[in-house]
């Protein structure tokens, strides 16, 4: 029953927009924030079902020397192959969904939110009543990937391009939030869409696709 009346609200948006920095003010406040990149993580390690499954489809090269999984080389080995992708996305999504409700359902409040980098690409949108994107001006985002995770702007522009575009994103979301390094800023957009949320001024929950 509590579910039923829970808006499930996704938060997306492309590499170094600032998902991370939204979900941080929105724990600040008090909500709960499911992190799908710790799920995955946390899926991946020995003993996990994801860890197994990954070890059957990919051989024990995927491992480090103290047996864990190496993530680098899992992600360089399914970046060059889309039918490897796919079979890696085949067994962490299912995973992932299921702790993502899970943890839904543990929640007793009636806003619960989950940053899901890649919630259209993994075809997860259909889970929420809402999506945020958390969107950034394209220059913002190349400097915060080259001093932030110490990669070329040239690499920063590939990682991008690999991607579902910013455009993409805004036009199937149900609410934007910009961020153009003004914390404050963000923090008044999130309040305000809570607020609507809270008093019903916004009836329309449905995802627009």
């Amino acid at each position: 029953e509590r579910e039923s009346n829970m808006i499930k609200t996704a938060i997306t948006g492309v590499i170094g927009s600032g998902k991370s920095t939204l979900s941080a003010i929105l724990r600040r406040q008090g909500y709960a924030v499911a992190d799908c990149d710790a799920i995955s993580r946390q899926i991946m390690q020995p003993g996990q079902i994801g860890y197994q499954r990954c070890i059957e489809a990919f051989g024990s090269e995927i491992l480090t020397d103290q047996g864990q999984i190496d993530r680098a080389a899992l992600a360089a080995l399914v970046f060059q192959a889309e039918d490897l992708r796919l079979k890696l996305e085949a067994i962490t999504h299912p995973l992932i969904l299921d702790e993502l409700n899970h943890q839904a359902q543990a929640c007793e409040q009636p806003l619960w939110f989950a940053e899901v980098p890649l919630v259209f690409e993994a075809g997860m949108d259909n889970q929420f009543d809402e999506i945020i994107t958390v969107s950034a001006p394209l220059e913002m985002i190349l400097q915060r990937l080259q001093e932030g995770r110490g990669i070329s702007r040239a690499q920063a522009e590939l990682r991008l391009a690999a991607q579902m575009s910013q455009e993409e994103k805004i036009r199937r979301s149900t609410c934007v939030i910009v961020n153009d390094g003004n914390l404050e800023a963000m923090e008044r957009q999130i309040l305000k869409w809570i607020k609507e949320k809270q008093d019903g001024t916004e009836s329309e929950r449905r995802i627009p696709q």
